[in-house]
């Protein structure tokens, strides 16, 4: 900015000097009042031809200044050029030469340029280092004070309160240490919604995929909270075996009907929501087939998804969790519909609303 400063003063002053010159040379400009105030004296002295030739001589004379002028003022201004260039290079070579010395250079013009190229390029990379490390993020901000596990609950099934270890078969290979099964899709459950169409069939399907070797295991919890199930736990599971063939398989696992909120929760499912969170930060339920995606080594929660996201969407999580790879990003309809849901969870009509289900 200072150089160019420098070279448009350098260039106004050759205008000034030009322009100096021209009127110092110039006799029209000093001459034209006392010819035009004398002209009718001399018109009486002399002749018409001596005046004709007054006025071509005058009329060269002006020819002649304009063309000095226009000479003069392009020599100025290529001379203006020339020293122009030559101080763009000598500050060019004086900021090189810094440069190699060790020493900033005093007037980086094309400097400037290219440091804000190569902080674009970093900036570039942070962000794209960022975007690797974003999908490692996991939906689990609840109490850090509690160190409880899975692994420390028990869950009823058929009247009977059953640790959740045996719930999902955990085995431990006595070799390697390593756990039998490394992923458990749990989601509370309403036979009679519309979901349970679209959604069990899926999980049923996800169970025979992954869970053919134990790895695997679905685990759904229906209750009489998020609008009124009718059915008694005997009567939803022979439903669910018929309509679906639910429960054949040993990796599709029906709990009894328990209640997730109020002061009766079951313990497990108020543990799995104080400790894996909606990305908004809420903890309780807010509709049927909330699905939550467990770590079968560590028994932490690592995902939640929203009451409309297909199972089907969570494969490539459930198979990274069994291959032991970090969570890769949620589908990108996953905060969509969340949104969704909270919307869904104001006016729907499988919401979990205090005064309108059962529970305190």
């Amino acid at each position: 900015m200072m150089l160019r400063l420098q070279v448009l003063t350098l260039f106004s002053l050759g205008l000034l000097s030009s322009s100096f010159a021209f009127q110092g040379n110039n006799p029209a400009s000093t001459s034209s009042r006392s010819f035009s105030s004398s002209s009718s004296l001399y018109t009486k002295t002399t002749n018409n031809d001596e005046h004709d030739d007054e006025l071509f001589s005058l009329s060269n004379n002006n020819n002649n200044d304009r063309r000095s002028f226009l000479t003069s003022s392009t020599t100025s201004i290529m001379g203006l050029a020339v020293a122009a260039t030559s101080f763009i290079g000598n500050a060019n070579a004086d900021a090189a030469a810094a440069e190699s010395d060790g020493v900033a250079p005093a007037v980086p013009v094309v400097e400037e340029e290219e440091s804000f190229a190569s902080i674009a390029a970093r900036a570039n990379d942070l962000s794209r280092d960022a975007g690797d490390r974003t999908p490692f993020t996991v939906i689990t901000n609840g109490d850090r004070s509690d160190t409880r596990t899975a692994y420390d609950f028990e869950i009823p099934i058929s009247g009977n309160s059953i640790p959740f270890k045996d719930i999902i078969h955990q085995e431990i290979d006595p070799e390697t240490g390593f756990s039998k099964c490394k992923c458990i899709l749990v989601s509370n459950m309403k036979e009679d919604d519309p979901i349970a169409r679209k959604d069990i069939p899926e999980m049923i399907s996800l169970a025979s995929k992954y869970g053919r070797d134990g790895q695997f295991a679905v685990i759904l919890s229906p209750t009489d909270q998020g609008y009124y199930e009718p059915d008694t736990s005997q009567l939803i599971r022979l439903k669910l075996a018929s309509e679906y063939g639910y429960g054949i398989n040993p990796a599709t696992i029906l709990t009894d009907k328990v209640n997730m909120l109020g002061k009766t929760a079951l313990p497990f499912w108020r543990w799995l929501q104080s400790n894996c969170r909606t990305p908004a930060g809420l903890g309780r339920v807010e509709g049927n087939f909330e699905k939550f995606l467990v770590d079968g080594r560590t028994g932490l929660p690592l995902r939640r998804y929203p009451r409309k996201y297909k199972p089907s969407a969570i494969k490539n999580d459930i198979e990274a969790i069994i291959a032991g790879r970090p969570l890769p990003p949620a589908g990108a309809n996953f905060r969509e519909e969340w949104r969704s849901a909270a919307v869904e969870a104001e006016a729907g009509t499988y919401r979990f609303q205090k005064g309108l289900n059962y529970y305190d």
